[in-house]
């Protein structure tokens, strides 16, 4: 454990290291503190450094971690550096699904990420995506941490048991007969693949929302190889020597003091994206439209400012993946989305329309989102008129639905469903009190609240019940058609989310971060999100699968590298 605030002045960086059950790591060097002088002669040094060790990793995800834990395993002494405090270590690894996807089939593996990436990788690069994401689980298992096939058509909620000394139920031998290819599964090798999850002592049947367990389960493989970790210790940039253009360590941030790391063979950047670097957003994606992130609220893309610094060319920064709708005011209030069960999975069913600020429905209310890329109506820019027009936009529902259940359900996965930062009530009564949700007797009186065209929604919904009463939308084809009609009426302001993003410096089959000319930079890889390999399309599951194995190769390659001296 890191010493706390009140234990600071009793507990010396000497000190805790010696004493720590995550420290005294034979090649672990901690210095006094007084590194903040540069070398007079290598001006680019510090005089001295705070911490030294042979493998700096940046960030303690699936990626960070196993990058960590296979450099260790190869010999090498590893010190992980994480911007989170302790209870909110893991980026968006601790807050996700956990599901693992896993070729079954290498060479229509290799066919199918040839197909995912429409040209914007190496296909030396596609051809190892396919090797390393077959052996994901013989990774895992040789780390320490087991994952299972997810049994077909079991989905128990996170961390449910089976009764005790009940058998789970095998897997069956077939699976449903596939229906017509759509999307993804349209690509060549697309069905070469299974769905794996974290079997441990807490999740005994491997099932998705367990992103939290497969965590502490490599948390725990990093408490047993004594892999010293510090907290809250953000990363903010690359100490390159300017001749060589080698990585030699890193300038981090401690309890506000500027600390100096010296990675004696290597650094491996594994902090994650940008999603919750709203700057960033406008860059990359959309200027003018705030997305809220579903996972870490730490992945604001310091590795891309890093990388952009020594020069390293990015990729795939275009590339994010949506989840289900926020609510505006509380996910605003939180920084992070608090996300509704509508545009879900499946498809949310219920007694509501989602409309636009002139009043009008501008999609099917009931599309699913998740895991998609696709080009969104709320996000469509109308160059004749220069706006967004269908932002903001707003789900408006009615005494009905209200009483289905919570607006905002509780979840297994994403940072708000993980750490609680806002409980919905089951009635959402606490959320109309709190001005979230607003409501009215009449769909004028509410429109007028809203802000919006309250004409134009009395027509709107007008329409939308006729097509309930006649069963079919002619609209945009919505198949859940249920009336919006019992008083009162209500809406809650939308936003989209952001489940990840895929962005960030280039590398190469080894890890290696690449400079301007594809060379790799001396002494420098990065793994997981940070420079994904899904350039455009992306299957779900696998982003975990790639940052474990490309972690693990990355931990392997830094330790392989001969220590610099000065």
């Amino acid at each position: 454990m890191i010493a706390t605030d009140s234990d600071e002045k009793k507990v010396t960086r000497r000190q805790f290291f010696k004493g720590s059950a995550v420290g005294g790591v034979a090649g672990l060097v901690v210095g006094s503190g007084a590194g903040l002088m540069l070398s007079k002669t290598k001006p680019w040094l510090p005089e001295k450094w705070d911490y030294e060790t042979d493998v700096v990793v940046v960030g303690m995800g699936y990626a960070g971690c196993n990058a960590a834990i296979a450099s260790t395993d190869a010999g090498s002494q590893a010190l992980i550096l994480e911007k989170a405090p302790e209870e909110f270590a893991g980026g968006n690894s601790s807050v996700s699904g956990g599901g693992l996807r896993i070729p079954t089939n290498v060479p229509e593996a290799i066919e199918y990420y040839r197909a995912l990436c429409f040209g914007t990788v190496p296909d030396s690069l596609c051809t190892t995506m396919g090797e390393v994401m077959a052996k994901v689980p013989e990774t895992l298992k040789k780390a320490g941490v087991t994952v299972e096939p997810i049994r077909m058509g079991m989905a128990p909620p996170a961390g449910a048991r089976p009764p005790a000394g009940a058998t789970p139920p095998a897997r069956p031998a077939t699976r449903p007969a596939p229906g017509p290819a759509t999307g993804l599964s349209r690509l060549a090798g697309s069905r070469s693949a299974s769905l794996y999850a974290v079997v441990s002592d807490e999740v005994k049947v491997p099932h998705m929302g367990t992103g939290k367990q497969l965590f502490l389960a490599h948390k725990q493989c990093i408490q047993k190889r004594n892999i010293p970790v510090l907290y809250e210790t953000p990363v903010n940039r690359l100490i390159q020597d300017p001749e060589t253009k080698a990585i030699l360590g890193v300038v981090a941030e401690q309890k506000g003091k500027k600390i100096y790391v010296k990675g004696r063979k290597a650094v491996v950047l594994a902090c994650g994206g940008y999603s919750a670097n709203f700057e960033m957003q406008g860059y990359f994606n959309y200027p003018g439209l705030k997305i809220y992130p579903w996972g870490s609220p730490y992945n604001t893309g310091d590795g891309i400012k890093m990388a952009s610094e020594i020069g390293a060319p990015l990729w795939h920064m275009a590339n994010l993946e949506w989840d289900s709708v926020c609510v505006k005011i509380p996910s605003e209030q939180c920084g992070v989305s608090v996300h509704t069960g509508l545009l879900a999975l499946g498809g949310a069913q219920g007694n509501f329309i989602i409309v636009n600020k002139y009043g009008k429905r501008f999609m099917d209310d009931t599309k699913a989102l998740p895991h998609t890329k696709d080009t969104l109506a709320l996000t469509r820019f109308d160059h004749q008129n220069a706006e967004y027009p269908n932002a903001p936009f707003y789900v408006v529902f009615d005494e009905t639905h209200r009483l289905k259940g919570p607006l905002a359900p509780k979840r297994t996965m994403g940072w708000n469903g993980i750490h609680k930062l806002v409980e919905w009530s089951q009635d959402n009564q606490a959320e109309i009190e709190k001005g979230w949700i607003l409501k009215a007797d009449n769909l004028k009186d509410l429109g007028t609240k809203m802000g919006i065209d309250a004409a134009e929604l009395e027509k709107t919904a007008a329409a939308y019940n006729n097509y309930c009463a006649a069963g079919k939308d002619p609209e945009f084809g919505r198949r859940s058609l249920l009336p919006v009609k019992t008083p009162p009426y209500y809406a809650a302001e939308l936003a989209l989310t952001v489940t990840n993003t895929q962005g960030g410096p280039k590398h190469n089959s080894m890890a290696q971060t690449l400079d301007k000319d594809d060379k790799p930079i001396p002494r420098l890889y990065s793994a997981g999100e940070l420079g994904s390999f899904f350039g455009l399309m992306y299957p779900g599951g696998s982003n975990i699968a790639e940052a474990i194995a490309f972690g693990c190769i990355a931990g392997e390659n830094a330790a392989a590298e001969k220590p610099w001296t000065s």
